[in-house]
C-alpha cells in the first residue's frame, strides 16, 4: 500500500472522532485540487487538524507513524506544545488494511482520551438464525460462526467483541488465529466425547449451510491449524460429516507447504455468494483462480 493511500483511509477513518471533538482538516497553502492534505518537511509526512480545543498531527517518519495533540490553536501551536500520545511501527511496504484498522482505532482512543469525546460504539453485529439458514434464503455467515463459537467457550467472549469493535467487523482469521484456534486444539486433544459432539455439531451445521468464506475458515483457519499432529486429525475424523475429505487434503497441503501456510496468514476476504461452490477454498490452498 502506497503512504499516501493509507493516509487517506486513516483521515476517512478519523472523521466523525475529529468532528465530534470540534477538529477540521488544515489544508497546506500548496496543496493542489484533489490531493490529501499532507505537508512535507524534513522527511516527515503530516496531517494537520485545527479546533477550538487544540491542534492534532498525524506525522508518519522514518517507518513509523505518531499521533500528536497540542492543547494550543494552530495559529500560535509550536512544537514543544505537542505531546506524543501514540506512536507505532508503519512498514509502508508491508502495511494492509487491518494494520490501517488498527492506527484508526489506536488515534481514536488518544484523540479520546484526550480531548474527551468519542463516537458512540457501533453494536454487535447479528448471527444468521438457524431458521433463517434451513429455509435456504440466507447462508450462515463469519459472524454466526464467531458468536457460535464464543457460546461454547464464554470465555473468549470478549475477544469477540473486542475484535469486532477494534476493525468495525468480524476478522475472522484474526479472532481464530489468535485465541480461537488454542481452544479448538485443547478440546481436540482431550478428545471428550460430549464436548467434541458439542463442537463438531456446531461445526458441521453452519459448515453445510454457510457461505464459501464462512466453509473456508472452518476448514482451512480452523481444522488446518492441526495439520502438524495427526493423532489429533484422526481425533477428529469420527465426528466430521461433509467436509471430512476437504479437511484431510487441506491438512496435507499444509503440512507439505510451508509457503502455503504463510499465505494463509493474511487470507484474501471475498463477498459470501448464494451459490456454494465448497471447493473454493481448496482452489485456493492450490493457487487455482
Amino acid at each position: 500500500m502506497e503512504l499516501n493511500s493509507a493516509l487517506g483511509l486513516i483521515i476517512e477513518g478519523l472523521t466523525r472522532t475529529m468532528s465530534d471533538n470540534g477538529f477540521s482538516v488544515i489544508v497546506p497553502a500548496d496543496t493542489e485540487k484533489g490531493d490529501l492534505p499532507v505537508s512535507e518537511k524534513n522527511g516527515a509526512s503530516t496531517v494537520t487538524y485545527g479546533g477550538k480545543k487544540g491542534t492534532v498531527k498525524i506525522e508518519y517518519f522514518e517507518g513509523k507513524i505518531s499521533l500528536l495533540c497540542s492543547l494550543a490553536t494552530a495559529e500560535s501551536a509550536v512544537d514543544q506544545d505537542f505531546k506524543k500520545v501514540s506512536t507505532s511501527l508503519f512498514n509502508i511496504d508491508s502495511v494492509d488494511e487491518k494494520d490501517v484498522k488498527y492506527i484508526i482505532n489506536d488515534f481514536t482512543d488518544g484523540i479520546v482520551d484526550t480531548y474527551g469525546k468519542k463516537e458512540k460504539s457501533k453494536k454487535l453485529p447479528q448471527p444468521v438464525s438457524k431458521s433463517a439458514a434451513k429455509s435456504g434464503s440466507v447462508y450462515y455467515d463469519l459472524v454466526t460462526l464467531g458468536n457460535r463459537f464464543v457460546q461454547i467457550y464464554p470465555e473468549l467472549k470478549d475477544y469477540y467483541k473486542q475484535n469486532i469493535e477494534k476493525y468495525g467487523e468480524f476478522l475472522a482469521d484474526d479472532f481464530f488465529t489468535q485465541y480461537g484456534n488454542a481452544k479448538f486444539r485443547e478440546t481436540v486433544k482431550r478428545n471428550d466425547p460430549v464436548q467434541m459432539r458439542k463442537l463438531f455439531n456446531m461445526l458441521n451445521e453452519i459448515y453445510n449451510d454457510g457461505t464459501n468464506q464462512t466453509q473456508s475458515v472452518i476448514v482451512v483457519t480452523i481444522l488446518g491449524s492441526i495439520y502438524d499432529d495427526e493423532n489429533l486429525l484422526a481425533n477428529c475424523v469420527d465426528y466430521m460429516d461433509e467436509m471430512t475429505l476437504y479437511v484431510i487434503e487441506t491438512n496435507k497441503i499444509l503440512k507439505k507447504s510451508s509457503s502455503t501456510r504463510a499465505k494463509l496468514e493474511h487470507p484474501p476476504l471475498w463477498k459470501p455468494k448464494k451459490q456454494k461452490k465448497t471447493m473454493n477454498f481448496m482452489n485456493q490452498l492450490n493457487g487455482g483462480n
